[in-house]
């Protein structure tokens, strides 16, 4: 098995608790002893020829066909043997259910794989799971730990069951039915036309999470590839996994769904090494989770008087020397990048400087000028990057090393404008960074000119987050932000307020920055504020009630030179100059079709 591929699931699944479905197929079941549905078909169809005297043949479905003048399927075979519904799960029960000898040679009972996915189920890193089989071997695992899942076994039950964002149960869903009420999916016609109920409720769980499957070929399922395919722009990445060469559809599948096809040697290794990797993150985060805890109580400490000036000091620079030394010892960036490498580096440098995010934030509400600058010289150090004689970089690869710097940039901008900040996050925003950094080599820039915006196109994003949203970027920061400030605000759309109020206020002072002449236009940066304060702006005319993005831009046509920004020198200190700033902005934006 590709274990760099296995990691990267197990740190997707970890990092997006519950974010992900299962879809298992009946090699989930295999080693179970299950028999597949077309195996079941071949037996029933026997059973139907031995009461006509016919023991052997070549290829038994043929038979059936030439001898009835019709496809065999379940509802045929069902009533050509039994009449009532009983009578119908004893039939089929043999097939699924062990029997005494059965269960003292392991038969038939659950797998390693469905253990290791219902103990995944009971930690809550995975609340849906579809399944084509008809057996009852998940339940089965998942009960052994203790719970009990809403089971849908046919499109009738979906209009009463909970929908999914507020169920407190995991959710099975048996699309091609379960034998116990006989209903069945498994002849080519009823499995190329899935009923719209069902569709539509698969549809929303292929949009809203990500995929991973087992055991299914998609060699054979025509309907369900097509709601698959109809659902292209999923939330998540997917991974498909294959004993062997993966088929046309597979691989198709996955190319569209930004997705990763994984070679396995089967599912009880696969879900085994994923339950204990997931288990082993979780382990080492309840550890780290302690210690960055401890981390923060001494920092508080160190903020609370001046006597803590070089404890504070060696504190913030050791957790950069960290930073900087995991950062590099990954900056390798000769290679074409996918989405499974950005979501790879993105937890490497998220992991890296997550110390720091938190104490940038306690800084910038308790902490003195002095202080929020050493954050300033952290993220110049992190902006650095040694290129060593003949080392390469394919393409815009190389942009990863901006990652972690971006993310504790904005990070501090928003916890600066949270608190007022505006003089010490003027002074960072300006710190210059050597001319060896991940953008240039031979010029020096200021923190904002390389922070301040992506040097990746939307096409970019879109394919390394699979999204599709107007400013992927944007959007990226917000989401991995909003955790980190999840004590700082009443709820989340404050947060957001002051977010876009940052991102716009970064866009004036990088324009400030670069004009060369008062009257000059210059560059503005795009970003999803340009969305929502159309939002916000609809809300505070129909409330009456202005939001807080809306006050703050307003209050400087009323303040002016009392406006805390310009008063704290943002702008050279110039009401005047930001207000040209500001509407240039404004006819730029228009231009952008955005208002």
């Amino acid at each position: 098995m590709g274990i760099e591929k296995l990691t990267t699931l197990a740190f997707s699944m970890y990092t997006n608790k519950g974010a992900y479905a299962l879809l298992l197929g009946s090699g989930i079941s295999r080693s179970a002893g299950i028999p597949s549905g077309w195996e079941v078909e071949v037996e029933l169809i026997k059973m139907i020829a031995a009461h006509q005297g016919i023991t052997n043949q070549n290829n038994w479905h043929q038979w059936y066909r030439e001898r009835y003048k019709e496809s065999a399927s379940y509802s045929s075979l069902l009533d050509a043997l039994v009449r009532t519904p009983t009578e119908r799960v004893q039939l089929m029960r043999p097939f699924f259910e062990p029997t005494e000898e059965e269960k003292e040679l392991g038969r038939k009972e659950p797998t390693k794989a469905h253990r290791a996915i219902a103990r995944l189920v009971k930690e809550g890193y995975i609340r849906v799971i579809l399944t084509t089989n008809f057996d009852h071997l998940l339940e089965r695992a998942l009960e052994a730990e203790g719970i009990t899942p809403q089971v849908i076994r046919h499109e009738g039950e979906i209009a009463q069951a909970t929908p999914l964002v507020h169920s407190d149960r995991p959710t099975l869903v048996k699309i091609n039915g379960d034998y116990i009420d006989c209903k069945f999916r498994n002849t080519s016609e009823e499995l190329d036309i899935y009923p719209d109920e069902m569709k539509y409720y698969l549809q929303r769980i292929f949009e809203d999470y990500g995929l991973v499957t087992c055991g299914w070929s998609a060699d054979w399922d025509k309907g369900l590839i097509d709601i698959i395919k109809s659902s292209p722009h999923p939330r998540y990445r997917s991974f498909l996994t294959s004993v062997g060469d993966p088929g046309d559809n597979l691989k198709e599948l996955s190319k569209m769904r930004h997705g990763e096809i994984m070679p396995i040697k089967g599912a009880d290794e696969l879900f085994s090494e994923l339950c204990e990797q997931i288990m082993a993150l979780k382990a080492y985060a309840i550890s780290a989770n302690m210690n960055q805890e401890m981390r923060i109580a001494r920092l508080k400490k160190y903020l609370s008087g001046e006597q803590y000036r070089i404890e504070f000091t060696d504190a913030i620079e050791k957790w950069g020397a960290e930073a900087y030394e995991q950062i590099t010892a990954v900056a390798n960036y000769n290679f074409v990048l996918t989405p499974a490498d950005f979501a790879r580096y993105v937890d490497i440098h998220y992991s890296a400087v997550e110390p720091l995010l938190e104490a940038a934030i306690l800084t910038a509400r308790w902490g003195k000028a002095w202080q929020i600058k050493l954050f300033g010289d952290v993220l110049v150090k992190l902006c650095t990057k040694k290129w060593r004689v003949g080392e390469r970089s394919v393409g815009s690869t190389g942009y990863l090393h901006a990652l972690a710097p971006m993310l504790l940039f904005n990070t501090l901008g928003v916890a600066c404008v949270k608190w007022q900040r505006f003089k010490e996050l003027d002074a960072v925003l300006r710190m210059k960074v050597p001319s060896e950094n991940f953008l240039y080599i031979s010029y020096r820039a200021s923190l904002l000119s390389l922070l301040a915006c992506t040097y990746w196109t939307k096409e970019n994003w879109d394919t390394l987050t699979g999204s599709k949203y107007i400013y992927p970027f944007s959007i990226f920061i917000l989401e991995h932000l909003r955790s980190l400030f999840k004590d700082c605000f009443s709820d989340t759309s404050e947060y957001e307020n002051v977010f876009y109020i940052w991102e716009h206020l970064k866009s004036l002072i990088y324009a400030y920055d670069k004009r060369e002449k008062p009257d000059q236009y210059s560059d503005f940066l795009s970003g999803n504020f340009l969305v929502s304060r159309m939002e916000y702006k609809r809300n505070s005319q129909m409330s009456g009630v202005q939001e807080p993005y809306i006050q703050f831009f307003e209050d400087a046509d009323r303040l002016k030179i009392e406006w805390e920004p310009i008063k704290q020198g943002m702008f050279g200190g110039n009401y005047d100059t930001y207000k040209q700033v500001y509407n240039q902005a404004e006819e730029y934006y228009s231009k952008c079709q955005v208002s």
